[in-house]
């Protein structure tokens, strides 16, 4: 593929940038929301967390799809979106059982979000975007904290709260700012 076109194919993948964008907005809102309520219940925080994943992951399979033909990694953001669905319906029918388990869901949940970051860093980079080093970081951040999460189940549930509201504003960040880097790059281009 000559390098016109593969700029080209990234420039018209680049128009979907504000669904990546409302993705971000959701997460970073659900995180301060967390950190602003920290007495609601475990309960409502188990469902706010099911019915946040469900809508992030139907925003990222429209995102994918619509990319479909000219976006290379499309595939591991359909994924991406695929599991939050299910993980998060599946979570949303078993309320009680997401309250017992849900540290190490979260924990195992930002770990692969955040390996997807860092994914989505690099491939930024090979593109020529400058600010991928931010991105980066953002990414290795998730997954040190949902090391932290899943090595310390027991802190994780004490903390469960302040741990789930820090990994929701991290991804959020993480979208707004991959977004802006897409909105940017459609300019550039």
């Amino acid at each position: 593929m000559r390098k016109k076109e593969y700029f080209n194919e990234r420039e018209s993948a680049a128009q979907y940038w504000w669904l990546m964008f409302c993705a971000g907005i959701l997460f970073l809102g659900l995180g301060v929301w967390i950190l602003a309520s920290p007495v609601s219940s475990y309960l409502s925080l188990s469902l706010l967390f099911a019915f946040g994943m469900i809508f992030s992951g139907l925003f990222e399979l429209v995102f994918a799809i619509g990319n479909r033909k000219r976006l290379h990694g499309w595939g591991w953001t359909m994924t991406g979106g695929l599991i939050d669905v299910v993980l998060g319906s599946y979570l949303l029918n078993y309320p009680l059982l997401t309250m017992v388990v849900m540290p190490v869901i979260i924990g195992l949940w930002m770990l692969f979000r955040g390996f997807m970051a860092i994914g989505n860093s690099i491939e930024l980079r090979a593109y020529g975007v400058l600010d991928w080093v931010w991105l980066l970081l953002t990414g290795i951040l998730i997954v040190v904290l949902s090391l932290l999460i899943i090595g310390h189940p027991l802190f994780a549930a004490i903390n469960i709260v302040m741990w789930t509201a820090f990994a929701f504003i991290l991804s959020g960040i993480f979208r707004i700012f991959l977004s802006l880097q897409l909105k940017k790059f459609k300019k550039s281009n």
